[in-house]
């Protein structure tokens, strides 16, 4: 187990990639909070989170949202050692003259501005001890845009923008900050659109997962600042 002793967040924990994260950070031995935005998303789930991950609720765009899980988190822990964003959301294509100002808005917040917000307090409390892993979850067309895709497009470049930026501003603190850029990921919600044969083709959660499990190891301490591309067969 590679991550004994360490203290994790998963944002977005109860989702399908979310939930692949936290239970493979709690086979590798870290204790895991997860967040969740309302009831509905945990409905059903009594006995279905292992021991070592805790959820907790916080709307990842509400700052006062953000700063509570993160006082949570360090009073029940003492500390955080890792923290993996995985809140997002997307908007079907359509031309830019079609976008409404609130789908605007709402790709921004649900994607970029959670980002930022649960960076920056995990940069918060993990400052001087000289450990500290941050994932986030960008898009493949953040990096290869696409016709159509302006707010969701721009929301994820930004995404690996800001892992960038931090990573520079980080730099000798022992913190790393990387990003994921995948395809579309191999989720129930997304194989119900998925026309024949197309999903052979998607990137599965735990392709992902033994990716940032290793970048959350002390073995990855000199990676930082990489939007990491899982096209899969895309």
């Amino acid at each position: 187990m590679v991550l004994q002793q360490k203290v994790a967040l998963v944002t977005g924990g109860t989702g399908a990639l979310g939930s692949v994260l936290a239970h493979r950070l709690a086979e590798e031995g870290a204790q895991v909070v997860v967040s969740y935005r309302t009831d509905k998303d945990v409905e059903g789930r009594d006995g279905t989170f292992r021991p070592g991950i805790v959820p907790v609720r916080a709307d990842l765009t509400n700052e006062p949202d953000v700063v509570a899980l993160y006082d949570t988190l360090v009073q029940k822990y003492s500390h955080v050692d890792i923290v993996i964003n995985t809140v997002g959301g997307f908007l079907p294509a359509k031309p830019l003259a079609d976008v409404t100002l609130a789908e605007w808005d709402r790709m921004m917040d649900v994607n970029l501005k959670s980002a930022f917000l649960s960076t920056r307090e995990a940069l918060r409390r993990m400052k001087g001890q000289q450990y500290g892993r941050i994932v986030n979850i960008s898009a493949m067309v953040g990096l290869n845009p696409t016709a159509g895709k302006a707010p969701y497009a721009i929301s994820k470049a930004g995404v690996s923008l800001l892992t960038d930026i931090v990573a520079q501003e980080q730099k000798g603190t022992g913190i790393t900050i990387n990003a994921i850029a995948p395809s579309t990921i191999l989720t129930p919600a997304n194989l119900a659109w998925a026309e024949e044969g197309e999903a052979s083709k998607w990137v599965k959660p735990d392709e992902i997962a033994d990716l940032i499990i290793y970048l959350c190891s002390a073995s990855a301490g000199a990676i930082t600042g990489t939007t990491f591309k899982a096209y899969g067969g895309v």
